[in-house]
């Protein structure tokens, strides 16, 4: 895996949808698919093209460049740190100048160069200070101490799970509970973010700070995205009082522990609330938040009341198909679309029995017929039976 550094990876402004994917789109696409190669020849190409010089082109071809050589390092990346930092100071973009400086500093420091790499990160702080970024100076405080260190930097997966370490931790300080996990709170992306949503609602949680690692927001670094993909970090985190809770989502901590520990750091904290396991983890993968939402929604309310389903979905504030002021039959037409499409999707994944965040299927779920999937793909009983049905043999 590369060396984590941070990088944008957000979709590039101005993307013209009616012409298709720009070349960083492309090369954008290319890294998160693990084809760094593909990834700078598209990127070099958009520096060529008139205007494409910009700090996220640089950014995004440091970081396929470091990518190519395994998480090792190289020198070629160095030129566009360079570069990108001399747009953004043209600019005025503290914030930009701030997070090349962090990138840069931490590549140098990769690369054994401790006194390029401290004066990058100095610089970095002095603008994070300007900023009151707090989460930011301590992040780059973090980074200013490994350089500082006389140990060879760390190399691939280790070097990964160091920095986003250092990151977590500066983010986490001072607060009572940060969650990092795939995907909002309302909608996870996948089966362990939702067991991890599941346990803190069972254990009455009702504030902490959530932060989508697959989507950050202006006070996370935009590289996040590239790291939240490396196969060496394992999502949802839980840090409670600014350290990281192991093992919270394991059976030997149990909702009641794990209340006792959130309280005793100052969250704010409700009744237990244990909702029905509807699954809807089991269908994120290849899904967007939305459409995760989406069939949650009509496990819940089944599919004869779509301008209920559209008011819910508005709710949860993810980007979708409904306009703003959309009206009932506007919001139906594009809610029936949408279920059309997906249902086909939902419904070959019932009939291959996923094991849901509760672990079970469900033929084994003891809350089956409350859900609503099954008739809302056209599911009326012989695709998928029940544990009942099939111990008596009926079909």
């Amino acid at each position: 895996a590369a060396a984590a550094k941070w990088v944008p990876m957000a979709p590039v402004d101005g993307e013209d949808a009616q012409t298709g994917p720009s070349l960083i789109e492309l090369g954008q696409q290319c890294l998160r698919q693990g084809d760094p190669s593909t990834a700078v020849k598209h990127l070099q190409e958009a520096l060529q093209q008139p205007g494409g010089a910009t700090v996220d082109a640089h950014l995004i071809l440091a970081e396929a460049l470091w990518q190519e050589t395994q998480g090792k390092g190289t020198d070629k990346a160095l030129p566009h740190y360079e570069a990108a930092g001399k747009l953004a100071s043209d600019a005025g973009d503290t914030s930009k100048q701030a997070m090349v400086a962090i990138g840069h500093g931490f590549a140098l420091t990769q690369l054994g160069r401790a006194g390029a790499a401290l004066k990058q990160l100095e610089r970095a702080k002095a603008l994070a200070e300007a900023d009151e970024n707090e989460g930011a100076v301590r992040f780059v405080e973090r980074l200013m101490e490994q350089a500082k260190e006389s140990a060879p930097p760390a190399e691939g997966p280790e070097s990964v799970r160091a920095t986003w370490q250092h990151f977590a931790e500066s983010m986490a300080s001072g607060k009572p509970a940060v969650l990092f996990m795939r995907g909002p709170f309302a909608a996870p992306q996948d089966a362990d973010s939702q067991r991890g949503v599941s346990k803190l609602r069972a254990a009455g949680c009702t504030g902490l700070e959530v932060v989508d690692v697959c989507s950050p927001g202006a006070e996370v670094p935009d590289g996040l995205l590239a790291i939240s993909d490396s196969a060496h970090l394992a999502f949802p985190q839980l840090f409670i009082a600014g350290t990281e809770c192991k093992a919270w989502l394991e059976a030997e901590l149990s909702a009641e522990d794990l209340r006792q520990q959130l309280t005793e750091a100052g969250a704010p904290m409700g009744e237990p609330h244990e909702e029905p396991c509807h699954g809807t983890a089991a269908f994120a993968e290849g899904l967007e938040p939305w459409e995760v939402a989406l069939v949650e929604l009509v496990s819940q309310n089944g599919t004869g009341n779509w301008p209920l389903v559209a008011k819910k979905l508005r709710e949860k504030a993810l980007p979708g198909p409904l306009s703003s002021d959309g009206s009932d039959e506007e919001d139906t037409a594009a809610l029936e679309a949408e279920w059309a499409r997906l249902s086909p999707l939902v419904r070959d994944k019932l009939e291959a029995q996923p094991e849901m965040p509760c672990g079970h299927s469900c033929s084994t779920c003891p809350t089956r017929h409350d859900c609503q999937l099954h008739d809302a793909v056209g599911d009326n009983g012989g695709g998928v039976r029940d544990i009942e049905d099939l111990a008596g043999g009926r079909r």
